[in-house]
């Protein structure tokens, strides 16, 4: 009896993961549009000030989408930069991204939960514990990249694996960064938090390399 011939390495083709990967993250930009950003009401009114009140009273909403929107989009950068470095995906490789892609998926309904639960929830401590899951799960999958030979893309540099390990290793350090700091006194408030993920945002960007 003959062997099935396999069209793609690895128990799941590779470019069927990355579809996968697009559509899980617009599935969770989305959500953060539809929990951040407020609509106006029905009611109709040719009052100037119900205008400026609405739109005053989303800024922090739309700040906070924007912070979100592209904290998602880091992860989705370092995600396919793992992906583009790989010449297959093995079943660890398989199991650790649909692992990420479900704490993906937890940080706008997290702040869904926050928004529409009357008890006081830790908002704080919950986005910190998502971006620690999220960042660890993703090195997980770096290192085990990195030291497979088989998986690892043969031209991709020494250098460039320190580097995409640092720009993803930063991120979880925050998040316990910020568990720590909230762990003594709960914050519900978004700037803080916005402040705080901004330093490793910019780390990431400025230390971007191709090669």
């Amino acid at each position: 009896m003959k062997k099935p011939v396999l069209s793609c390495k690895g128990p799941v083709p590779q470019d069927m993961l990355e579809i996968l990967m697009n559509g899980i993250f617009a599935f969770a930009m989305t959500l953060i549009v539809k929990n951040n950003i407020p609509l106006p009401s029905g009611n109709v009114s040719e009052d100037i000030y119900f205008f400026i009140e609405f739109f005053f009273s989303i800024f922090f909403d739309g700040f906070s989408f924007i912070f979100t929107f592209i904290l998602l989009a880091i992860f989705y950068i370092l995600a396919f930069e793992i992906m583009r470095h790989c010449v297959s995906v093995d079943r660890i490789c398989v199991y650790l991204i649909f692992g990420f892609l479900l704490t993906i998926i937890f940080i706008p309904l997290s702040s869904l939960l926050w928004s529409i639960s009357d008890a006081p929830i830790p908002y704080g401590i919950l986005f910190h514990a998502n971006i620690l899951i999220s960042g660890l799960t993703l090195l997980c999958l770096w290192v085990h990249i990195f030291n497979s030979p088989g998986i690892l893309f043969k031209g991709t540099s020494q250098g460039y694996i320190k580097n995409l390990s640092f720009r993803i290793g930063i991120f979880p350090l925050t998040a316990l960064i910020g568990i720590l700091i909230d762990g003594n006194e709960i914050s519900f408030g978004i700037i803080p938090i916005i402040i705080l993920y901004l330093i490793p945002i910019v780390i990431c960007v400025r230390n971007s390399r191709d090669f």
